[in-house]
Protein backbone atom coordinates (compact mmCIF):
# COMPACT_ATOMS: atom_id res chain seq x y z
CA UNK A 1 0.00 0.00 0.00
CA UNK A 2 3.00 2.40 1.04
CA UNK A 3 4.27 1.76 -2.47
CA UNK A 4 1.16 2.54 -4.24
CA UNK A 5 1.17 5.84 -2.21
CA UNK A 6 4.72 6.62 -3.69
CA UNK A 7 4.44 5.78 -6.71
CA UNK A 8 0.80 8.15 -6.93
CA UNK A 9 3.26 10.60 -5.74
CA UNK A 10 5.57 10.41 -8.06
CA UNK A 11 3.03 10.44 -11.15
CA UNK A 12 1.86 13.60 -9.16
CA UNK A 13 4.85 15.12 -9.01
CA UNK A 14 5.88 14.57 -12.42
CA UNK A 15 2.50 16.41 -13.97
CA UNK A 16 3.58 19.45 -11.48
CA UNK A 17 7.12 19.52 -12.97
CA UNK A 18 6.03 18.91 -16.81
CA UNK A 19 3.05 21.92 -16.07
CA UNK A 20 5.80 24.13 -14.40
CA UNK A 21 8.21 23.12 -17.02
CA UNK A 22 5.87 24.24 -19.80
CA UNK A 23 4.53 27.29 -17.31
CA UNK A 24 7.97 28.41 -17.35
CA UNK A 25 8.37 28.10 -21.28
CA UNK A 26 5.26 29.77 -21.41
CA UNK A 27 6.70 32.86 -19.13
CA UNK A 28 9.87 33.41 -20.89
CA UNK A 29 7.91 33.81 -24.62
CA UNK A 30 5.69 35.82 -23.13
CA UNK A 31 8.98 38.16 -21.66
CA UNK A 32 10.65 37.84 -24.91
CA UNK A 33 7.84 39.20 -26.08
CA UNK A 34 7.44 42.00 -23.89
CA UNK A 35 11.12 42.68 -24.08
CA UNK A 36 10.91 43.21 -27.98
CA UNK A 37 7.72 45.94 -27.33
CA UNK A 38 9.58 47.56 -24.95
CA UNK A 39 12.53 48.05 -27.34
CA UNK A 40 10.20 49.11 -30.25
CA UNK A 41 8.82 51.63 -27.86
CA UNK A 42 12.03 52.94 -26.86
CA UNK A 43 13.60 53.16 -30.52
CA UNK A 44 10.20 54.72 -31.79
CA UNK A 45 10.41 57.72 -29.27
CA UNK A 46 14.34 58.25 -29.42
CA UNK A 47 13.72 58.55 -33.15
CA UNK A 48 11.10 61.23 -32.36
CA UNK A 49 13.50 62.68 -29.88
CA UNK A 50 16.11 62.91 -33.01
CA UNK A 51 13.55 64.82 -35.25
CA UNK A 52 13.01 67.15 -32.68
CA UNK A 53 16.44 67.80 -32.45
CA UNK A 54 16.91 68.10 -35.73
CA UNK A 55 13.88 70.57 -36.21
CA UNK A 56 15.23 73.17 -33.74
CA UNK A 57 18.54 73.10 -35.82
CA UNK A 58 16.82 73.90 -39.15
CA UNK A 59 14.75 76.51 -37.58
CA UNK A 60 17.74 78.09 -35.73
CA UNK A 61 19.33 78.01 -39.13
CA UNK A 62 16.76 79.14 -41.55
CA UNK A 63 15.94 81.88 -39.30
CA UNK A 64 19.62 83.01 -39.14
CA UNK A 65 19.99 82.51 -42.86
CA UNK A 66 16.78 84.51 -43.38
CA UNK A 67 17.39 87.32 -41.37
CA UNK A 68 21.01 87.79 -43.09
CA UNK A 69 19.59 87.29 -46.67
CA UNK A 70 16.74 89.97 -45.51
CA UNK A 71 19.59 92.61 -44.56
CA UNK A 72 21.91 91.66 -47.81
CA UNK A 73 24.64 90.07 -45.34
CA UNK A 74 23.38 86.37 -46.44
CA UNK A 75 24.24 84.40 -49.57
CA UNK A 76 21.27 85.29 -51.95
CA UNK A 77 22.25 87.46 -54.05
CA UNK A 78 25.49 87.85 -52.74
CA UNK A 79 28.32 89.08 -54.78
CA UNK A 80 31.46 88.62 -52.53
CA UNK A 81 32.54 85.61 -53.00
CA UNK A 82 35.59 84.19 -50.59
CA UNK A 83 37.08 81.39 -52.65
CA UNK A 84 37.12 83.80 -56.00
CA UNK A 85 39.87 86.69 -56.25
CA UNK A 86 40.79 89.39 -59.12
CA UNK A 87 37.05 89.97 -60.16
CA UNK A 88 34.64 92.47 -59.63
CA UNK A 89 32.71 90.40 -57.52
CA UNK A 90 35.07 89.47 -55.19
CA UNK A 91 36.84 92.48 -54.25
CA UNK A 92 36.27 92.17 -50.52
CA UNK A 93 32.80 94.34 -50.46
CA UNK A 94 29.61 92.64 -49.53
CA UNK A 95 26.31 93.08 -51.35
CA UNK A 96 24.96 95.15 -48.25
CA UNK A 97 27.92 97.68 -48.40
CA UNK A 98 27.57 97.49 -52.31
CA UNK A 99 23.87 98.98 -51.55
CA UNK A 100 24.49 100.61 -48.82
CA UNK A 101 26.85 102.92 -50.70
CA UNK A 102 24.45 103.37 -53.77
CA UNK A 103 21.84 104.45 -51.35
CA UNK A 104 24.03 107.25 -50.10
CA UNK A 105 26.03 108.59 -53.19
CA UNK A 106 22.86 108.44 -54.77
CA UNK A 107 21.15 110.67 -52.69
CA UNK A 108 17.57 110.46 -53.85
CA UNK A 109 18.65 111.44 -57.50
CA UNK A 110 19.79 114.36 -56.33
CA UNK A 111 23.71 115.39 -56.80
CA UNK A 112 25.74 116.08 -53.38
CA UNK A 113 27.45 118.69 -52.03
CA UNK A 114 30.39 120.59 -54.23
CA UNK A 115 28.66 119.45 -57.24
CA UNK A 116 29.13 115.94 -57.11
CA UNK A 117 26.93 113.84 -58.96
CA UNK A 118 26.69 110.07 -58.99
CA UNK A 119 23.06 109.82 -60.24
CA UNK A 120 24.58 110.49 -64.22
CA UNK A 121 24.08 107.23 -65.45
CA UNK A 122 26.25 108.04 -68.85
CA UNK A 123 29.34 106.13 -69.77
CA UNK A 124 28.06 103.57 -67.53
CA UNK A 125 27.57 105.82 -64.28
CA UNK A 126 30.66 107.29 -62.18
CA UNK A 127 29.82 105.03 -58.90
CA UNK A 128 30.36 102.13 -61.35
CA UNK A 129 33.39 103.70 -62.51
CA UNK A 130 34.54 104.33 -59.60
CA UNK A 131 33.75 100.77 -58.53
CA UNK A 132 35.68 99.39 -61.23
CA UNK A 133 38.76 101.11 -60.80
CA UNK A 134 38.77 99.92 -56.39
CA UNK A 135 38.42 96.66 -57.32
CA UNK A 136 41.16 96.74 -60.30
CA UNK A 137 43.11 98.25 -57.22
CA UNK A 138 44.09 102.01 -59.95
CA UNK A 139 41.23 104.29 -57.76
CA UNK A 140 44.57 106.05 -56.44
CA UNK A 141 46.16 109.47 -56.44
CA UNK A 142 47.36 110.75 -59.52
CA UNK A 143 50.55 112.58 -59.11
CA UNK A 144 53.61 113.82 -60.92
CA UNK A 145 57.13 114.91 -60.68
CA UNK A 146 57.89 118.34 -60.90
CA UNK A 147 61.13 119.89 -59.77
CA UNK A 148 62.25 116.98 -58.04
CA UNK A 149 58.64 116.74 -55.73
CA UNK A 150 56.01 114.61 -56.34
CA UNK A 151 52.83 116.86 -57.33
CA UNK A 152 49.14 115.85 -56.75
CA UNK A 153 46.97 116.34 -59.75
CA UNK A 154 44.22 116.05 -57.76
CA UNK A 155 42.46 113.43 -59.71
CA UNK A 156 42.10 109.86 -59.34
CA UNK A 157 42.82 106.48 -60.89
CA UNK A 158 42.22 106.07 -65.14
CA UNK A 159 38.87 108.15 -64.81
CA UNK A 160 40.77 111.02 -63.52
CA UNK A 161 38.23 111.07 -61.17
CA UNK A 162 37.99 114.63 -58.97
CA UNK A 163 39.10 115.08 -55.30
CA UNK A 164 35.29 115.70 -54.23
CA UNK A 165 34.35 112.41 -56.03
CA UNK A 166 37.03 110.47 -54.67
CA UNK A 167 36.08 111.54 -51.14
CA UNK A 168 32.45 111.09 -51.10
CA UNK A 169 33.25 107.52 -52.39
CA UNK A 170 35.67 106.66 -49.81
CA UNK A 171 33.65 108.12 -47.29
CA UNK A 172 30.24 106.13 -48.75
CA UNK A 173 31.94 102.89 -48.35
CA UNK A 174 33.54 103.85 -44.44
CA UNK A 175 30.04 104.77 -43.36
CA UNK A 176 28.69 101.59 -45.22
CA UNK A 177 31.46 99.11 -43.98
CA UNK A 178 30.44 100.40 -40.57
CA UNK A 179 26.16 99.81 -41.17
CA UNK A 180 27.55 96.47 -42.05
CA UNK A 181 28.96 95.54 -38.89
CA UNK A 182 25.90 96.76 -37.17
CA UNK A 183 23.47 94.93 -39.34
CA UNK A 184 26.00 91.82 -38.50
CA UNK A 185 25.49 92.51 -34.68
CA UNK A 186 21.82 93.11 -34.88
CA UNK A 187 21.76 89.67 -36.59
CA UNK A 188 23.89 87.73 -34.07
CA UNK A 189 21.24 88.91 -31.33
CA UNK A 190 18.17 88.74 -33.15
CA UNK A 191 19.67 84.59 -33.94
CA UNK A 192 20.28 84.27 -30.51
CA UNK A 193 17.07 85.52 -29.09
CA UNK A 194 15.58 82.91 -31.46
CA UNK A 195 17.95 80.28 -30.64
CA UNK A 196 17.40 80.50 -27.14
CA UNK A 197 13.50 80.80 -27.58
CA UNK A 198 13.90 77.49 -29.74
CA UNK A 199 15.87 76.21 -26.94
CA UNK A 200 12.92 76.36 -24.60
CA UNK A 201 10.42 75.22 -27.37
CA UNK A 202 12.36 72.01 -27.79
CA UNK A 203 13.01 71.70 -24.28
CA UNK A 204 9.22 71.76 -23.31
CA UNK A 205 8.66 69.47 -26.34
CA UNK A 206 11.22 66.66 -25.27
CA UNK A 207 9.57 67.02 -21.60
CA UNK A 208 6.35 66.36 -22.98
CA UNK A 209 7.62 63.64 -25.56
CA UNK A 210 9.08 61.78 -22.61
CA UNK A 211 6.16 61.81 -20.21
CA UNK A 212 4.16 60.33 -23.69
CA UNK A 213 6.87 57.29 -24.00
CA UNK A 214 6.67 56.88 -20.07
CA UNK A 215 2.85 56.41 -20.60
CA UNK A 216 3.43 54.08 -23.07
CA UNK A 217 6.10 51.96 -21.62
CA UNK A 218 4.17 51.85 -18.07
CA UNK A 219 1.53 48.65 -18.73
CA UNK A 220 4.51 47.37 -20.84
CA UNK A 221 6.91 47.32 -17.79
CA UNK A 222 4.26 46.34 -15.42
CA UNK A 223 3.45 43.40 -17.07
CA UNK A 224 7.12 42.81 -17.93
CA UNK A 225 7.54 42.92 -13.82
CA UNK A 226 4.51 40.57 -13.38
CA UNK A 227 6.28 38.22 -15.61
CA UNK A 228 9.25 38.38 -13.77
CA UNK A 229 8.21 37.46 -10.30
CA UNK A 230 6.00 34.70 -12.02
CA UNK A 231 8.82 32.64 -13.24
CA UNK A 232 10.80 33.72 -10.56
CA UNK A 233 7.75 32.11 -8.24
CA UNK A 234 7.82 29.02 -11.02
CA UNK A 235 11.49 28.62 -10.92
CA UNK A 236 11.35 28.02 -7.15
CA UNK A 237 8.37 25.51 -7.49
CA UNK A 238 9.85 23.88 -9.79
CA UNK A 239 13.58 23.26 -8.23
CA UNK A 240 11.27 22.46 -5.18
CA UNK A 241 9.21 19.66 -7.40
CA UNK A 242 12.30 18.51 -8.75
CA UNK A 243 13.94 17.76 -5.64
CA UNK A 244 11.01 16.16 -4.26
CA UNK A 245 10.18 13.99 -7.32
CA UNK A 246 14.16 12.65 -7.35
CA UNK A 247 13.34 11.84 -3.43
CA UNK A 248 10.20 9.70 -4.40
CA UNK A 249 12.09 8.11 -7.01
CA UNK A 250 14.84 7.11 -4.61
CA UNK A 251 12.12 5.74 -2.74
CA UNK A 252 10.02 4.16 -5.35
CA UNK A 253 13.42 1.96 -6.07
CA UNK A 254 13.88 0.90 -2.70
CA UNK A 255 10.36 0.17 -2.43
CA UNK A 256 11.03 -2.24 -5.54
CA UNK A 257 13.77 -3.36 -4.52
CA UNK A 258 11.98 -4.42 -1.37
CA UNK A 259 9.25 -6.19 -2.41
CA UNK A 260 11.41 -8.52 -4.91
CA UNK A 261 10.79 -12.01 -4.33
CA UNK A 262 14.13 -13.55 -3.16
CA UNK A 263 12.97 -17.17 -4.18
CA UNK A 264 14.53 -18.56 -0.35
CA UNK A 265 17.73 -16.68 -0.83
CA UNK A 266 17.18 -13.66 1.40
Amino acid sequence: MAFLLLLHEKMRLQRKVNKLTLRQTQLSHRKDRITKNIERVQKLYSKKQTQLEKTAQIAQSQFSNNIRNSMGLGTQGQMFNPMASGNYLSGGLTTFVINAMQGQLYNNNQPLKDGVDFTDTSNGGLFSQMMTEYMQGTLKENTEIKDGKTVSLNTYGKGEFTKEEYEAFTYAMTNAQMAQQQANWQCQQISTNYQSNVSIWLEAQQEALELEQNEVLLPLEMEETDIDLDMESCETQLEYAKARLENIKSACSDGIKNSAPTFGLG
